[in-house]
């Protein structure tokens, strides 16, 4: 579990904006919100914090960012809800028995609260700083969410392309996740494959999918490579990045860099059909 206790508010709202972009790339990850009942608690509550958290969750896979002296914010993978709450409920219990005052907390399912979650830890930033002299790169990510949040609401009054009717490509080498993505979309839709990064371009320009399944690790390229090409040349593309390596960076990056989604293999068939759906042109 990486702690990340100064400077944190930067890559928080880098995440919690890739987060409300589509809450259903984080299944299986949890975020523990902690709101400290003072900023000026004293150096040794804050240290007794980060030993609990190290202690609870030594092998996790997550991240753990203190922002402005208040709050903390534990986001985690494969971790029951009930855990959490329990290192909530101690954190609470320890301020509370030895400061007099009471912390809250709130547990976070992110494939069904992400936006919730992102919401507030913006509300959050903002009202901890006063509503103003806030960083440059967190007033960035709150315009890059509000500025989402219309495109979302124009997007939802507008009629989707039909399942049938979407031109989807693939880029993937493995020959078992090529077939298994052919054998579930073989009825749902128009679908082309290539096993390499650079047949990639040529296949993209000529064959103008609706929505494009881009593997991160490919044997001539790097996913992400591809991913920058596609949307620089097509700044409105939908491209859904795939790898059997689901870690925060690995999500966190491909939605910065403007993939509208992440599914982690072995996936479901429900999954490339939410994405079809909600994100073909």
């Amino acid at each position: 579990m990486e702690i990340l206790s100064t400077n944190a508010e930067g890559p928080l709202a880098g995440l919690a904006t890739s987060i409300a972009r589509d809450p259903r790339t984080w299944k299986g990850w949890q975020c523990l919100h902690i709101e400290l009942p003072s900023s000026d608690l004293d150096l040794n509550c804050f240290v007794w914090i980060k030993s609990v958290i190290e202690a609870y969750l030594p092998n996790v896979e997550g991240r753990t960012f203190f922002c402005s002296h208040k709050h903390v914010y534990v986001i985690c993978k494969d971790i029951t809800v009930d855990n959490l709450e329990h290192i909530g409920q101690m954190i609470g219990d320890f301020i509370k028995h030895d400061h007099y005052m009471t912390a809250d907390y709130r547990v976070y399912d992110l494939a069904s609260g992400g936006a919730r979650f992102s919401d507030a830890f913006f509300r959050d930033i903002e009202i901890a700083s006063d509503n103003q002299d806030l960083p440059d790169n967190i007033l960035n990510r709150m315009q890059e969410l509000s500025m989402f949040r219309i495109m979302e609401h124009e997007d939802n009054v507008q009629c989707r392309i039909g399942l049938d009717q979407a031109k989807v490509l693939l880029v993937e080498d493995d020959p078992v996740t090529r077939w298994m993505v052919r054998n579930a979309l073989k009825h749902e839709c128009d679908l082309a494959t290539v096993s390499e990064g650079h047949k990639a371009f040529e296949m993209y320009a000529s064959y103008q999918p609706d929505i494009v399944f881009l593997d991160i690790n490919l044997p001539d390229a790097n996913g992400y490579d591809v991913l920058e090409w596609i949307i620089h040349n097509d700044p409105g593309a939908a491209v859904v990045m795939f790898s059997s390596n689901d870690n925060l960076d690995n999500i966190a990056s491909s939605m910065d860099q403007g993939a509208r989604g992440f599914i982690a293999k072995p996936f479901l068939k429900e999954q490339l059909l939410h994405y079809i759906h909600n994100h073909a042109r």
